[in-house]
């Protein structure tokens, strides 16, 4: 029974807000339609080219625009209408979908294309992603932060499990060209629902320009350790320990001999352990120091990711696979939350463009150097260099900031 009041506490509740539950509602469709976009758009560049390094490379040019634009995006979270923003990049994203679908549907993508459009999309990301939570803030208020944060969490991760799914029925079913087209579609209730919502702008005067307030945003981090110790976690594990995700095709052909419906199943595997990891977050996690539960997810995660790069068995593989999701989900969730609770309101916008940056931005170098470094030798190899790497500086990293946490 105490652990259904856990779930309820922690989960139910921020659903008696009404404009929440019309926004979290949208999202997690538009949750669903990524991760169906993002499973085919892996399968199908890597069917037309067969390499690992453009995998690499579209992890790298998906990430990109985070690195150019989440630290700005945060001060316009801050100083600008968050609704606006919102919808611009929905809108955004909702187009670059579309036409990857038209040049699928038509027979005439090239990886090219895949590779602008999904920059394109990471565009609207990085303008999403700081002002979403922010937006999320505004919505709920400080009381139930962490508990909608677990929620959304639990609609992205949930989307992550069923979006492989879904993701190989249409591929099956369809044809993969109508990924892309669910995809394009399920960002217009977000938009809608954002449209909808009518929330007072809590906005501040702005002070000074845009480069004065990263300014203030850098300097604010870096005189707090607490800070310091989360954002170098999470910059470690963009860089080293995500890009198995993109380097999962090939893995999948290479080590484990499957094709598509093995890619899907592994796919659905690692949304189920973040899904777990979401619900662990957002109950029983809910009773322990956030910090302790991301670093110690952190120490776990290298060796998860350089046995998933060891074993050629596919049920053990996906039973790593979810290790590693439920791993990843209590670092940047946790992180997530941890953040958040640590900073200012008038520093919120931009404490989570660092966030971002730290997590989405970094993302296109670790993808750009672990393809690289399958080329040369292989993606098993690759991974597990890198997580022997990751591992030896996150232990130093934790060791540096244990005390704060």
């Amino acid at each position: 029974m105490a652990f259904w009041l856990e779930l309820a506490q922690g989960l139910i509740l921020p659903l008696r807000r009404r404009y929440f539950r019309y926004f979290i509602l949208a999202q997690g469709f538009s949750l669903l339609g990524r991760w169906v976009h993002t499973t085919a758009q892996r399968w199908l560049l890597y069917e037309l080219t067969g390499s690992s390094a453009y995998l690499g490379l579209l992890g790298a040019l998906g990430s990109f625009p985070v690195l150019l634009f989440a630290l700005p995006a945060g001060v316009l979270a801050d100083r600008l209408p968050k609704k606006k923003i919102l919808v611009a990049a929905q809108l955004l994203a909702a187009a670059s979908a579309f036409f990857l679908f038209l040049l699928t549907f038509l027979g005439l993508v090239r990886p090219w294309h895949i590779l602008l459009l999904a920059f394109l999309m990471g565009t609207g990301v990085a303008l999403e992603f700081p002002v979403r939570n922010a937006f999320i803030y505004d919505l709920v208020g400080k009381e139930d932060l962490v508990s909608a944060l677990s929620l959304h969490s639990l609609a992205f991760n949930l989307s992550r499990f069923l979006g492989p799914a879904l993701a190989g029925w249409f591929m099956a079913a369809l044809g993969l060209s109508f990924c892309f087209l669910f995809n394009s579609l399920s960002y217009l209730p977000v938009a809608s629902a954002v449209i909808l919502i009518s929330l007072p702008e809590n906005r501040r005067p702005s002070r000074g320009n845009l480069l004065s307030a990263l300014h203030e945003g850098l300097g604010y981090a870096a005189r707090k350790k607490s800070l310091q110790g989360i954002l170098l976690l999470v910059a470690l594990v963009s860089l080293g320990l995500f890009p198995y995700a993109v380097l999962l095709p090939a893995l999948t052909r290479e080590l484990y001999h499957g094709g598509a419906r093995e890619f899907s199943i592994f796919m659905t595997a690692n949304g189920l352990g973040a899904l777990i990891g979401a619900l662990f977050a957002g109950t029983l996690g809910r009773r322990l120091p956030l910090q302790r539960v991301i670093f110690s997810s952190a120490l776990l995660l290298p060796g998860a990711v350089y046995l998933l790069a060891s074993w050629g068995n596919f049920f053990l593989g996906a039973g790593l696979l979810s290790l590693v999701g439920f791993l990843m989900v209590n670092i940047i969730m946790n992180g997530n939350a941890r953040v958040q609770t640590l900073c200012e309101d008038e520093m919120r916008g931009r404490v989570l463009g660092l966030f971002s940056w730290s997590f989405f931005g970094l993302f296109p170098a670790g993808s750009l150097l672990a393809g690289a470094v399958a080329e040369k030798v292989g993606v098993a190899g690759a991974l597990k260099i890198l997580a022997l790497i990751s591992g030896s500086l996150i232990l130093l990293l934790i060791w540096r900031f244990w005390d704060e946490a």
